[in-house]
């Protein structure tokens, strides 16, 4: 029993198998960022635990007028590995109708427990691996739902209308800053696996 939900085991175990086979036919079409695929066989290996979504973190560059706002929001480029200066500049050049934002995101995961315990446990080996903004957002029938979120954002104004606010000749040092951020929320990705492999959950 956990906060008055009595947690189905039977439910849980039909979720996990639904979503292992969804996993694996995300694969197979390449839905699945293969930056975190490690991670993620990593966890469906765990008795107690298995995944729901994913993203190993991304590069966006979205025309909106702020970068929380999705409403009438336009993605310019999408990208889960380390951008080039050529895309940056790409991204300089391409027309918008309000503002260019940035955005850097690092891992975020949702994950599925069995039991307070085990999301306990997951919890506290998901914040020594860096993924601070981690918790417990859902707690249902048949499982208790984690939100893993690696802490590692940014984002950055770039255009503004027609108007570039990054001098060019300064785009190396941008490009730099992008990928370091982006790398980072990578690190921390593999150091979940290397911790979670040696954990018996």
């Amino acid at each position: 029993m956990v906060c008055g939900i009595n947690i189905d085991q039977a439910l849980w175990k039909k979720w996990r198998d639904q979503a292992y086979r969804r996993f694996l036919e995300d694969i197979e079409i390449g839905y699945v960022d293969p930056d975190i695929v490690p991670l993620i066989q990593t966890i469906f290996s765990k008795k107690t635990i298995f995944s729901i979504s994913s993203c190993s973190g991304r590069i966006v560059a979205v025309d909106t007028h702020y970068p929380w706002i999705r409403e009438d929001a336009s993605i310019i480029f999408k990208k889960h590995d380390e951008i080039t200066i050529q895309e940056l500049l790409k991204i300089f050049e391409t027309p918008i109708r309000y503002r260019c934002w940035i955005i850097v995101s690092g891992p975020i995961l949702h994950i599925v427990a069995q039991s307070l315990d085990a999301s306990k446990r997951l919890l506290n080996i998901a914040r020594s691996c860096g993924f601070k903004h981690s918790g417990i957002i859902s707690i249902r029938r048949d499982g208790i739902v984690l939100e893993l979120i690696s802490g590692t954002w940014t984002s950055l104004l770039v255009k503004e209308g027609s108007e570039l606010l990054i001098d060019r000749s300064k785009a190396p040092y941008v490009l730099n800053t992008i990928n370091a951020i982006l790398k980072e929320g990578k690190r921390r990705l593999h150091r979940l696996e290397k911790a979670l492999r040696a954990e018996d959950l």
